[in-house]
């Protein structure tokens, strides 16, 4: 295998399931997410050779997944992106699936690039590949996900309490 075989294998074994959250964050299928994640790491492969190192490996195939998913919602603005059927999560109990299930749901309710950072947040990237990804000031994701911590704890709240 050749080094960019290597590289390309890795990146597939070490992100694509981060990216599949992604992408079923914004497609409520995890029919289409799997769609939109194979399509991700197919533009990803096809275009190898014409990445610029200007950012990571990683941040770019963010990027191109965020673009996966935007042209999505363009096509389908008609289906709602409720995120509120959670599959491949593991159950402890009924209590953690309900827990889940409205953080989900909470998540949703924010805008979409909320949800973005917060998605990659959840997925473990640091700041500064939020950042990168997103085009944003470093310092600018540490206040943004401050303030989506809090909207969702506000959101989070008025669904427990019904």
């Amino acid at each position: 295998m050749d080094h960019i075989s290597e590289e390309f294998s890795f990146i597939y074994l070490e992100y694509s399931s981060k990216i599949k959250n992604l992408c079923f964050g914004y497609t409520n299928s995890m029919d289409e997410a799997d769609d939109l994640t194979q399509e991700t790491f197919l533009s990803a492969w096809k275009h190898w050779d014409k990445f610029k190192g200007q950012s990571s490996r990683t941040t770019w195939i963010y990027r191109i997944a965020i673009n996966k998913c935007l042209s999505f919602i363009k096509k389908n603005e008609s289906k709602a992106l409720d995120i509120n059927a959670i599959k491949n999560v593991p159950v402890v109990n009924d209590d953690t699936q309900d827990y889940l299930s409205l953080l989900y749901k909470s998540i949703n309710k924010l805008d979409k690039i909320d949800r973005l950072i917060i998605t990659m947040f959840l997925d473990e990237l640091s700041y500064k590949q939020i950042a990168e990804v997103l085009g944003i000031k470093e310092n600018s994701i540490a206040v943004r996900i401050h303030r989506i911590k809090l909207k969702l704890t506000e959101i989070f709240n008025k669904y427990e309490g019904i």
